[in-house]
C-alpha cells in the first residue's frame, strides 16, 4: 500500500501514526486523556511536521486554500488506511478517522473556492469506528456546528479538501454570526464584519508575507470559475 504525504503537514509518515494505533493506547507516542465521567475519551497523537505549525506565515504557505467558512453541518466520519492488529482473540482491523463537514466559505484568503454553494471538506481526526475514542493531533480540535473558522486546506488529487493538524482551523471569534443569519448578510457586511476580528487580520497578514514549501499542489474542484 503506497500512501502520498504531499498533502499532508506531517513529517512522521501516515505508517507511523497507524503503527501508534495499532499497537494501542498504551504506546508512549499517544496520551489519553479522559475528561468526565461517561464522556468518550480522546486520544492525542504526538508528531512532527515539516513546517511551523504555530507560524500562520508558514501554515498558510503550505495550504493552497485558506478561507474563513461557516460549519453548517457534520456529515459523517470516513475510516482509512486499515491496519490489522493481532489479539489474544484473533485479530482487529483499526483504522484512521476523517470527519466530513459542509461549510459555506464566507471570505477567501488564498485561492478562489465557491461561496454561492455548500463546499464539503474532510478533517483529519475523529471518532474511531467502534465509537469508544477520538483520535486527533495534539493541540488540534474539531470544527464545531454553526461556529466560523479560519481553513487552511490542501487540495487533493480528486480535487477534494482536506484539513489537517493543529491551527488548521481557527475559530473566528464573533458573534455577529451567529446573531444574523449569514443568508441574510449581503457580502459586503460579511467582509467588513471580517476584517474587525483579530483571526482574519492575522491570516490576511500572514497570506501577504507566506512562507511557501517547494511540493507538488493540486487545484480544488470547488475553485470559482
Amino acid at each position: 500500500m503506497r500512501i502520498s504525504m504531499k498533502k499532508s503537514f506531517m513529517f512522521l509518515s501516515i505508517f507511523t501514526t497507524i503503527a501508534i494505533l495499532a499497537s494501542g493506547c498504551s504506546n508512549p507516542e499517544i496520551e489519553k486523556n479522559m475528561t468526565k465521567s461517561g464522556e468518550i475519551p480522546t486520544s492525542y497523537i504526538h508528531a512532527s511536521f515539516v513546517i511551523d505549525i504555530n507560524n500562520p506565515k508558514e501554515v498558510v504557505g503550505y495550504a493552497d486554500y485558506a478561507f474563513v467558512g461557516l460549519v453548517e453541518e457534520m456529515t459523517g466520519t470516513d475510516y482509512k488506511f486499515p491496519v490489522t492488529k493481532e489479539t489474544e482473540d484473533g485479530s482487529e482491523v483499526l483504522t484512521m478517522p476523517y470527519t466530513n463537514y459542509s461549510v459555506k466559505v464566507l471570505d477567501n484568503i488564498k485561492g478562489n473556492l465557491r461561496k454561492d454553494v455548500s463546499i464539503p471538506i474532510q478533517k483529519f481526526g475523529g471518532l474511531n469506528d467502534d465509537k469508544s475514542t477520538y483520535f486527533l493531533f495534539e493541540d488540534d480540535s474539531l470544527p464545531q456546528k454553526g461556529k466560523v473558522y479560519v481553513f487552511t486546506a490542501t487540495a487533493e488529487q480528486d480535487g477534494s479538501l482536506l484539513i489537517s493538524g493543529p491551527n488548521s482551523n481557527i475559530e473566528v471569534k464573533t458573534d455577529f454570526f451567529s446573531k444574523n443569519s449569514i443568508q441574510a448578510l449581503s457580502e459586503e457586511s460579511i467582509a467588513n464584519e471580517l476584517t474587525k476580528t483579530e483571526e482574519h487580520k492575522t491570516y490576511q497578514d500572514a497570506y501577504k508575507n507566506e512562507i511557501v514549501k517547494d511540493r507538488e499542489r493540486s487545484t480544488s474542484k470547488y475553485e470559482a470559475s
